[in-house]
């Protein structure tokens, strides 16, 4: 067992360089995901796929990324665990959060620049002293419309991504539930709601006239009993 552990940990590290090295973010994307396969808690792997998700816009799930290697080093160790969630916490709008994991990042490099810069921006935020700026949406012109595309998969996404965007949490957050029984119901819920197919990209909120309406897709054509990772309950 010891023999079989070594060897998929020395594989990872094989497919992390890959990752490294490679250009194509999708590329890199599905490299480092080869790499947690064989070693779930590789830090490198998992904060190299928090980023490209954070690039993808899906902060919830680049969150659970840096989520899995802060519960290893007790939340406060891993500087850019620390830092690159602040970041999407902030992109979320989730202010005070945001500054919270920003404060923890700059106790383990007080000389950072960087993150002092954040710490003032997020604290004017917090204060009510800086004001917020609109996020822009996103309008996808006709000429980028998937042509002769229908997107038939089901790929849900896990049930605690779901969990989390129903409580309005992170993933990391859910845990302070604990004990009201919120977070189980809700749990269960979802989870009937994946089996009976209820949930569906004809029950999702980026659903319109039968196109899907979220970025990654360009209003692609969608199987109404399809199911995507981005799928988010209306």
């Amino acid at each position: 067992m010891r023999i079989m552990k070594e060897r998929n940990s020395d594989v990872a590290v094989t497919w992390i360089e890959k990752g490294l090295s490679e250009k194509d973010p999708e590329k890199k994307l599905h490299y480092f995901g080869l790499a947690l396969e064989l070693d779930p808690k590789n830090p490198v792997a998992l904060n190299n796929k928090g980023m490209l998700l954070y690039k993808k816009g899906k902060f919830h799930e680049a969150i659970e990324c840096y989520d899995k290697i802060l519960k290893q080093y007790n939340m406060s160790r891993y500087l850019p665990a620390l830092y690159n969630k602040a970041l999407a916490l902030k992109k979320m709008e989730r202010f005070e959060a945001a500054l919270t994991f920003m404060n923890r990042a700059l106790k383990q490099q007080p000389d950072n620049d960087k993150i002092k810069l954040h710490v003032e921006n997020l604290t004017l935020i917090v204060e009510g002293k800086e004001e917020i700026k609109p996020r822009k949406e996103t309008q996808i012109s006709i000429e980028k419309l998937a042509v002769n595309q229908v997107y038939v998969q089901w790929e849900p996404p896990a049930v605690s991504t779901l969990l989390a965007y129903e409580m309005k949490c992170s993933q990391k957050d859910i845990k302070y539930y604990k004990g009201f029984g919120e977070d189980l119901v809700k749990e269960k819920i979802i989870q009937d709601k994946l089996n009976r197919r209820a949930y569906c990209c004809g029950t999702c909120r980026y659903h319109k006239n039968e196109l899907c309406q979220h970025k990654d897709t360009k209003a692609m054509s969608i199987s109404l009993n399809a199911i995507c990772r981005n799928f988010r309950p209306e």
